[in-house]
């Protein structure tokens, strides 16, 4: 190693320390805690729910690649005026807290909720569509959830393909069906299983979703079942065991599936897309049109639902409670509101900071296994986590809010950190080599070369890192519930209070001044993107 390259690693290793440890503390503690792995492993049930887990993983993975491919297809081909706005919406969706989601499917897909009181109304009482607390609920959330996912990864990498091999097939006499299974398909296979690999390991770990819609401890994943041994049946052992065997079946599912290995660069000849012509126009109209009648109901169903009653007549009522309950001395909206902030802000500026300096090392030194150490929390779900802080809250003597706090911002911190990592990477890789061997060659330190080039080269990166790991800290409600208990409430465990009480006017109206933050942090990321 270089002189001047080791100086990435020094400036990384505090980050490197906080996080190894960081994420170390709450494992060590499960795993002390954990003292019937053996019957664990052996007991059918433990079985059961694994193949439950990964069947509603897959294929919610499976239908959320296969919806999103012809609309990949055509957006990667393809240049129009709403063609930048629905990949923006993607992206924006793809942050989208899962609280969210679960009350908009609860209003808009309950069994006397906005679509079934349509389908009454049009045919007198005689059609309803029951969806909700069902195996369809779970995997028609998590594909509303991840859809955007493949569609936004899909559609980057089709269209950063060169098409010289399409051209070539078409001057040949194939058809563009043909091209399209024979050519296009087998590039694109790459950039399809990471897509799918991606949402798998995010429905692996799936709760919230599972117990907001699926209502039936038949439909329990694993971390679901961690939570309710925890909390339900008060049986830390052996949610513990549980937990190490979830554990280590996420680390050798990322380690099989390489994922937060280095990305293969794209390659520099892409393709132009054609604007529209004929009948293509029309397809665009119609392929937007189903995107938006798919992501946009429950939205707006919560929205609605904020000022509007069972009844349809206007009220104020959820948003004057919130006012009360602040000046009443409770304050719990207001408290939920200023800890969902303070605890997003402070977590995401931490994780920013360390994921800079991570991904630096990682490129400057080809250290390409630091992608995939800064990917292992995410082997241990959030439930999980909050249950290793929780454990390890038990053995702190002055336990208070403040300890509390720490605890949860910590979790935070760890939840975010793969994702922040993932963001700056990139912009990392993207910076010429040629730029800090020329300021070497002009006497400039490594130091300087990071303060003064590198560092702001990132800092679109950076802003839009901040912007995302905002946006999945504000919407993080599985570790704040487990490790919380009563101290700290933000507002998507308020919401998730809310739901459960069947309150929905009042979860929504606190739900939308969570997406009114999202969104804002949002904009501002993209805004900085745009630069």
């Amino acid at each position: 190693m270089k002189k001047d390259d080791s100086y990435y690693i020094r400036h990384a290793l505090p980050a490197l320390a906080v996080t190894v440890i960081v994420f170390l503390l709450p494992v060590a503690s499960v795993l002390l805690k954990a003292r019937n792995i053996g019957r664990t492993i052996t007991d059918p049930y433990t079985w059961r729910l694994l193949g439950f887990t990964v069947l509603e993983s897959g294929l919610s993975a499976l239908l959320s690649v296969v919806i999103a491919l012809p609309f990949c297809i055509f957006f990667s081909r393809y240049t129009f005026r709403l063609r930048k706005a629905m990949l923006t919406i993607s992206d924006a969706a793809f942050a989208l807290p899962a609280i969210l989601a679960a009350l908009g499917f609860v209003i808009y897909y309950g069994n006397n909720g906005i679509l079934n009181n349509i389908l009454k109304s049009l045919t007198n009482g005689k059609a309803s569509l029951k969806v909700l607390y069902s195996f369809k609920a779970i995997i028609l959330a998590h594909v509303y959830l991840n859809f955007p996912v493949a569609f936004s990864l899909i559609t980057t990498a089709l269209s950063n393909m060169p098409d010289t091999e399409e051209k070539a097939s078409r001057l040949l006499g194939a058809s563009e069906v043909r091209t399209f299974f024979r050519i296009t398909l087998p590039k694109a296979m790459g950039s399809i299983i990471s897509a799918f690999t991606l949402i798998f390991l995010f429905c692996f770990p799936s709760f919230l979703i599972v117990m907001s819609l699926g209502g039936n401890p038949r439909f329990f994943t694993m971390e679901a079942e961690i939570y309710k041994r925890t909390y339900t049946d008060v049986d830390p052992s052996s949610s513990a065991s549980l937990a190490v065997f979830s554990f280590a079946v996420m680390a050798l599912l990322l380690l099989a599936t390489g994922y937060g290995r280095e990305d293969k660069k794209a390659q520099r000849a892409r393709h132009k897309l054609k604007p529209l012509a004929g009948n293509k126009k029309a397809v665009a109209i119609i392929l937007c049109i189903l995107i938006i009648l798919f992501m946009a109901p429950p939205m707006l169903s919560i929205l609605y639902r904020a000022f509007f009653n069972r009844d349809g007549d206007f009220t104020l009522k959820a948003w004057s409670g919130i006012i009360n309950r602040a000046n009443s001395g409770a304050g719990t909206s207001l408290d939920a509101i200023i800890n969902s902030i303070a605890i997003a802000t402070i977590s995401a500026t931490v994780a920013t900071v360390m994921a800079t300096r991570i991904s630096m090392a990682a490129v400057r030194n080809r250290l390409n296994f630091l992608s995939l150490l800064s990917s292992l929390p995410m082997a241990v779900g959030s439930v999980s986590m909050g249950l290793g802080f929780a454990f390890l809250a038990a053995r702190i003597p002055l336990y208070n809010k403040a300890v509390s706090f720490l605890l949860v911002l910590l979790a935070h911190i760890v939840v975010i950190m793969p994702f922040a990592i993932r963001t700056i990477l990139p912009g990392a890789r993207h910076i010429p080599v040629r730029l800090p061997l020329a300021a070497k060659t002009l006497g400039a330190k490594p130091n300087e070369i990071y303060r003064r080039i590198e560092y702001p080269m990132l800092r679109s990166y950076r802003r839009r890192a901040f912007a995302f790991a905002f946006a999945l800290s504000l919407g993080e409600v599985n570790a704040t519930l487990a490790l919380g208990e009563g101290r700290i409430t933000t507002i998507p465990v308020l919401i998730y209070k809310l739901i459960n009480q069947y309150n929905y006017q009042g979860a929504s109206a606190l739900a939308v001044v969570l997406l009114t933050i999202a969104i804002v942090m949002f904009a501002i990321g993209e805004k900085e993107e745009k630069q």
